[in-house]
């Protein structure tokens, strides 16, 4: 595992490792973004990332049908190299109207609380300046490892704190957790085998919280721009 940035979770910062494929990554989603025309863009790490394949059938079925959607996740990526992807043109252009954004799983391990959540609150900031009229909806971070796990206490603190990010208009709050836990804290072993990642029965459970609030969002902007006299027509 490499070394995380130095200065913390909430400086930007390129990724230290795999950088060939990771810029190549980079530069494809600088290249969709310019191009504009996204309604609703998902940003973030492997779990981010996944979505369209592990959860092909859900993605399909229930996301794909809300709008042309991009998917802007990496895996392996940490708080600080999201944040310095958005920083270098992955939303420019884009004219996406709502953003997704689920990271900080990836950054447990080698920050504080604190950190990873500054680290995520840079990321909202970051997308709030660059698209001021989008909706951010902004995912607690998926259960990970064994009930007991001090890990466990690590991430529900961040959580804790990223849900007050959360405005109600701009920036909208979604926990899919809870369904992803048996009453005694395991993780249903049937939607996230490994511990960490969804799979495609765990990408139903995070569709199944995400498709309304994504729906909602893109509806509250369509009047929004009506009422405003802007077109939404592209």
């Amino acid at each position: 595992m490499a070394a995380p940035s130095p200065g913390g979770a909430w400086i930007a910062a390129p990724r230290p490792w795999g950088q060939e494929a990771w810029r190549a990554e980079h530069d494809a989603f600088v290249a969709r973004a310019a191009q504009g025309g996204i309604d609703v863009l998902f940003l973030g790490d492997s779990i981010t990332a996944f979505f369209p394949t592990r959860g092909a059938e859900v993605w399909t079925s229930a996301i794909a049908p809300l709008g042309t959607i991009a998917n802007f996740g990496i895996e392996g990526d940490r708080t600080q190299f999201v944040l310095w992807r958005v920083q270098h043109g992955e939303l420019d252009g884009s004219q996406a109207r709502v953003v997704v954004l689920m990271v900080g799983t990836n950054n447990l391990e080698a920050a504080s609380p604190s950190e990873i959540a500054r680290g995520i609150a840079a990321i909202v900031d970051e997308v709030r300046a660059r698209l001021p009229r989008a909706v951010v909806l902004l995912n607690a971070i998926l259960p990970r490892g064994e009930a007991g796990d001090p890990i466990r206490e690590k991430l529900a603190e961040v959580n804790a704190r990223i849900a007050r990010l959360a405005d109600g208009n701009h920036v909208r709050w979604v926990d899919a957790n809870p369904h992803f836990l048996e009453p005694d804290g395991d993780i249903k072993p049937q939607l996230m085998p490994d511990g960490l990642h969804p799979a495609a029965a765990g990408y139903g459970v995070w569709a199944t919280a995400l498709r309304p609030a994504i729906a909602e969002a893109l509806s509250n902007e369509r009047r929004s721009s009506r009422s405003s006299g802007r077109s939404t027509e592209r």
